[in-house]
């Protein structure tokens, strides 16, 4: 299977800038930049995995600061609180496929 970038399902929300890959119900795939703060949160049910592709700050993982650096991966356990600040562009992969309703926001 390929999955072409023109065929992604683009969006914006918030400070955010989303191409979806969308393949099946185990997992979800996108190329995400984001250009501010993404707000504290947790996902009820699904683990996440960041590969960053630049960045210009920090994650925050269990209200811990993460110096995070290009080509870096950073795993996030389902019910783990997280936060990205500032000027990211990553590739996430979800597992099970993303679903914003499982998302829990700590602050906002």
């Amino acid at each position: 299977m390929i999955l072409k970038y023109k065929h992604t399902n683009f969006k914006e929300r918030d400070c955010m800038k989303i191409n979806e890959y969308k393949i099946n119900t185990n997992f979800s795939w996108s190329l995400i930049e984001i250009d501010w703060n993404h707000w504290e949160i947790k996902s009820l049910t699904e683990d996440r995995i960041y590969f960053i592709i630049s960045w210009k700050w920090y994650f925050i993982v269990d209200w811990v600061k993460k110096e995070i650096s290009e080509n870096d991966l950073v795993f996030i356990p389902k019910k783990t609180n997280y936060d990205i600040n500032w000027e990211l562009k990553y590739l996430l992969v979800c597992s099970p496929e993303f679903n914003p309703k499982n998302d829990l926001f700590i602050s906002k």
